[in-house]
């Protein structure tokens, strides 16, 4: 840990005399290349800004208009965060110094590892600088623009105390990381059990309360949790893998003109030493960058610049077993309807693995939350009309409780206590899930049962309680439903559902707008499912149930 720590300090000490020695002569040399490049994406574009079908989106947005739209994240330390008067860090500094050099305004809009690809897509952005790992995986979904802003590689923390890491050790060990990492796709098939955090800060706080014995993030992140200012560490890193290049992107359609020109800002601004300025502004590692800055500054770059460009991670996936059903699919709606759709999650076998982990798993809820919110309505209607009055209070608190405290509050609170009462496994998460949605809608039905229960009487088949669940029937389907549907926030807690699969694998295949109406069509058909089972099997157990 110590001589990690004097390596960084020694890659920032050259960083700063490399700065200072080239700084100046890379601005004088470079900016002329840059420049001529904008000149010529202006005279290309400006006469058509009027003819808007002879010129790109993103063109015309940046060009014709003078505002470049840049995507970026705000809960990333010293990369990008709000600030009293707009986003800071470092890249929120590269995105305001590129639109200086187009010569026009810039404006942030917020992004997340989930959405970034997403906007870019739907056109909501022109480019996107949100610490995106720039892989093979990615290419055939953005336009990467090179040479690359920076590098990271995934590390997995833990406690000082608890010793060495071995991979082999984390095969039944829980791993803690953030939704839309390009290296879960490789640490899904290597850990016991991924658990997902929407915000890095989130997987911080997991660490520091003892949620997340193990946790694998970005080293720039993680960087003050292991070498932090006190001197004290209590968390050390334990395995290393895939140190990928971070790329900046823009829309697959964007002109060769503006890749050029973006490619030509990006060169000078290593050579003129900008990307080390802000790194050191920052307090980043600046290895990478020391060792871009002197490699654009060479006489050989200068000459053939595509040979010193830095390939991206290559991360080669095995394809699935329905990798060519996929393919067909595809191929069909192209041809025959012109839809141009991409079904990642078939395409490899890890993508094809988490799918259908993630659709098992969002099953098995569904199936759960039935049940449990049946057994809790009759549960608190049974404690609601109980005729000893302590047992009465104890049903109407727990009713005052669920119906009056938020829903996550009440996700949260469960998985804590589940946590701190058994440690964290699939089991804790899903029972936490499961007992909070169906916690709350079990109430809303247990009273609806209980409120049933004053106006109705037993008769000679049928016992007063069991009148009054088939009375209220109707809005106990209602809850139940309510239940089905409301279990997708499972997630929250890092059960392995649908919703978080899919999110894993937007990752490194793209398609997020697809995989939300598979997420539609999967609740649909669950809700339907629910209905039809319902109507059969609870007749069986209550006469008079109403479908």
């Amino acid at each position: 840990m110590t001589s990690g720590f004097i390596s960084m300090v020694g890659w920032r000490v050259l960083g700063v005399v490399w700065l200072c020695t080239v700084g100046m002569v890379g601005m004088v040399s470079a900016q002329d290349n840059a420049a001529d490049a904008v000149a010529a994406l202006r005279e290309r574009v400006a006469p058509s800004c009027n003819t808007p079908d002879l010129v790109g989106p993103v063109e015309r947005q940046v060009i014709c208009d003078g505002l470049l739209r840049v995507g970026l994240r705000q809960d990333y330390p010293r990369f990008g965060e709000d600030g009293a008067n707009g986003p800071v860090g470092y890249e929120a500094d590269i995105a305001r110094d590129i639109a200086a050099r187009l010569g026009v305004e810039v404006a942030f809009v917020p992004v997340t590892p989930i959405n970034r690809i997403a906007k870019l897509g739907s056109a909501e952005i022109d480019l996107v600088i949100a610490t995106m790992g720039h892989n093979t995986q990615r290419d055939p979904t953005v336009h990467f623009l090179r040479p690359h802003y920076f590098q990271s590689e995934t590390i997995v923390v833990g406690r000082a105390s608890t010793g060495p890491l071995e991979w082999e050790d984390l095969e039944t060990r829980l791993v803690c990381t953030t939704v839309g990492n390009y290296s879960n796709v490789i640490l899904a098939p290597l850990v016991g059990r991924l658990m997902l955090f929407p915000r890095p800060q989130q997987l911080i706080d997991a660490m520091e309360n003892e949620m997340c014995p193990l946790i694998a993030q970005d080293d720039t992140l993680l960087i003050p949790l292991i070498n932090p200012v006190d001197g004290v560490a209590r968390f050390e890193r334990k395995l290393g893998f895939a140190p990928v290049p971070w790329g900046m992107a823009m829309p697959l359609d964007v002109s060769e003109e503006m890749s050029s020109a973006m490619r030509q800002i990006l060169i000078e601004m290593h050579r003129d030493g900008t990307f080390l300025r802000y790194a050191l502004d920052h307090g980043l590692p600046m290895a990478f960058l020391t060792e871009e800055s002197a490699r654009w500054g060479s006489k050989a770059c200068a000459g053939n610049p595509q040979d010193c460009l830095t390939p991206p991670l290559d991360v080669q996936l095995e394809p699935s077993a329905v990798a060519g059903i996929a393919d067909l699919i595809e191929n069909t709606l192209a041809q025959s309807m012109g839809l141009e759709l991409r079904l990642g999650f078939m395409e490899s076998e890890v993508a094809w693995r988490l799918f259908l982990g993630g659709l098992g798993t969002s099953v098995l809820a569904v199936i759960l939350s039935v049940i449990a919110t049946v057994l809790l309505s009759f549960g608190v209607a049974g404690l609601l009309v109980s005729r000893v009055r302590p047992i009465r209070i104890l049903g109407q608190t727990l009713v005052t409780i669920f119906l009056n405290v938020p829903v996550v509050l009440v996700l949260v609170i469960l998985s804590t206590l589940m946590i701190w009462a058994f440690s964290y496994s699939f089991i804790t998460a899903m029972a936490s899930a499961i007992l909070a949605i169906c916690g709350i809608n079990g109430c809303y039905a247990g009273s609806a049962i209980a409120e049933a229960h004053v106006v109705t009487t037993g008769t000679a088949t049928s016992s007063r309680f069991m009148q009054s669940v088939s009375v209220a029937s109707v809005p106990l389907n209602g809850y139940i439903f309510n239940s089905v549907r409301g279990i997708s926030a499972a997630t929250v807690v890092g059960v392995p559902d649908l919703v978080n699969a899919l999110n894993d694998i937007t990752a490194f295949s793209g398609a997020q707008t697809f995989y939300y109406w598979l997420l539609v069509i999967f609740y649909i058909a669950a809700v339907l499912m629910t209905g039809l089972a319902l109507r059969r099997a609870m007749p069986l157990f209550v006469p008079g149930w109403k479908a």
